[in-house]
């Protein structure tokens, strides 16, 4: 247990330290007196958890639709090339008909 301000521990260890007051709070031996403490922390690891969980969640949304956006994008270019070529081609086969 690292008792380190929220802000200042990653996931990781967040969850790690969760885990562990989880574990002491499982047990048969809980110190009435740091019960209170304990919860609170835990209930602190909870909060930044799911902070984190969110914000890359986020951040994995904003990647696949700008993901998305660069691939619809090619996508309408590569089909106004391929039909500009299709065209000239059949200009070039196709005899101009009179104006």
């Amino acid at each position: 247990m690292t008792d380190q301000p929220a802000g200042e521990i990653g996931y990781a260890d967040a969850l790690a330290e969760l885990e562990s007051i989880l574990d002491e709070l499982d047990g048969d031996e809980v110190d009435v007196d740091v019960l209170g403490a304990r919860v609170r922390r835990a209930a602190e690891l909870l909060r930044l958890c799911r902070d984190r969980i969110g914000s890359a969640r986020f951040e994995v949304e904003q990647v696949v639709a700008d993901l998305e956006a660069e691939t619809a994008g090619v996508s309408a270019a590569t089909s106004a090339t391929h039909g500009e070529s299709g065209e000239a081609e059949d200009d070039d086969t196709a005899e101009d008909p009179a104006p």
